[in-house]
């Protein structure tokens, strides 16, 4: 069977069923970016598949506001075992909202960001898993990055800042998706710290300024 490791295809139908899945989103404090990797064994056949798909634009969201559709950035991938394209975006604030990605697993859905946290929730019913009776996926995984403070989650599997949501045939209508992270405890060193590092650096240079001039003095009066 062609294995596929991600089938999000925008504006496409599925083209091959059964297959596992990847979705991949890194949360920043003011981005949100997807990346996802359409993988095909590596034959004759799906190197052309591959060829004409780079020849299409894939809407990331269209912007209601300023009436512009905003597509994801392709990149082919290619090595020993596989050949296929990687389809890429970063959302500002919380843009992700209007994905076309998760448009077409989530017809319900709530990404919200505010000055203190984010919020994201699904229901629970994966919807892509099957088109009519037609079942396209075998496995989904969403992957979510952070070095933002997670709050809350009901992920399945945790590795260091990654979580991990594993979801089958088994789970595909009752799986909902929950992260909170909190804005207010701000990543990397304090601003404080920063502050008094920069004060002290004018300090030294100033002090060896000083000391400088005082010896470049006495070395004149010497004279």
């Amino acid at each position: 069977m062609k294995k596929i490791k991600l089938i999000f295809l925008v504006g496409l139908v599925f083209v091959i069923t059964g297959c596992d899945v990847n979705y991949n989103l890194t949360i920043e404090e003011n981005s949100m970016t997807e990346s996802v990797d359409f993988l095909y064994d590596n034959t004759a056949e799906n190197k052309s598949i591959i060829d004409n798909y780079l020849k299409s634009d894939y809407m990331a969201y269209y912007d209601m506001d300023s009436r512009t559709t905003h597509n994801y950035e392709k990149k082919e991938i290619e090595n020993d075992n596989n050949v296929g394209m990687n389809l890429s975006y970063r959302f500002q604030g919380d843009r992700l909202q209007n994905s076309s990605l998760l448009d077409m697993c989530y017809y319900k859905k709530s990404i919200v960001k505010t000055d203190d946290e984010i919020v994201i929730t699904t229901d629970g019913k994966t919807t892509c898993f099957y088109k009519d009776t037609t079942r396209n996926i075998d496995r989904l995984v969403i992957n979510i990055t952070t070095d933002l403070k997670v709050t809350e989650n009901n992920a399945d599997e945790v590795d260091g800042n990654t979580y991990k949501w594993i979801i089958d045939d088994s789970n595909y209508q009752n799986h909902p998706i929950t992260m909170k992270i909190d804005l207010t405890e701000k990543s990397g060193i304090p601003f404080v710290i920063i502050a008094l590092c920069i004060i002290g650096s004018i300090v030294v240079l100033g002090v060896i300024i000083l000391i400088h001039i005082r010896i470049k003095n006495k070395k004149n009066n010497e004279l």
